[in-house]
């Protein structure tokens, strides 16, 4: 029985070449755009989802302009943090993260190093997020207002099998 129905759709294809052409190559697209759909949606629900709060991180973005001109801005104004934790009942904690747009120049040994990608952030980002420490206290990262928090890799750059602390 099944092997008459794909004699009979079979012979159909190859009657019907132009519009079989149309047909199977709008499924193939339509499967295409919907798996990439999914492995979008996937990879959104995944973001930064190894933190143990992760549900409980929540990210402010600022909401500009009326009408037509309306944006939203994934940043905000930094007192919002600290006047969110004393109004608000359900925050414990905040944690202000901002680039640094000027460029980072740090010397050591008589090197220098032109670091581009380098942000400020406040101490408690160690105690919202689950970033480990190879070396130094994540209860006080930044002890004095010279203190950094380096990758392994920048450590490595810097200091070579030196401390770093």
């Amino acid at each position: 029985m099944f092997k008459n129905y794909f004699k009979t759709a079979w012979r159909n294809l190859l009657k019907n070449k132009f519009y079989s052409f149309i047909n199977i190559s709008g499924l193939t697209i339509g499967l295409t755009i919907g798996l990439l759909i999914l492995l979008w949606v996937q990879d959104e629900f995944s973001y930064d989802s190894f933190h143990k709060n992760a549900p409980n991180i929540i990210k402010l973005e600022n909401m500009v302009g009326t009408g037509v001109n309306r944006q939203l801005w994934p940043v905000t104004t930094a007192p919002i943090g600290m006047m969110a934790k004393k109004e608000i009942p359900g925050v414990k904690d905040y944690v202000r993260v901002t680039y640094n747009y000027m460029y980072g120049l740090f010397k050591y040994n008589g090197k220098l190093f032109n670091e581009q990608n380098t942000f400020f952030t406040d101490p408690s980002f160690f105690s919202v997020f689950d970033f480990n420490l190879i070396k130094g206290d994540a209860n006080n990262p930044f002890p004095d207002d010279n203190s950094v928090v380096i990758t392994k890799s920048i450590a490595e750059k810097y200091f070579g099998n030196e401390n770093p602390i």
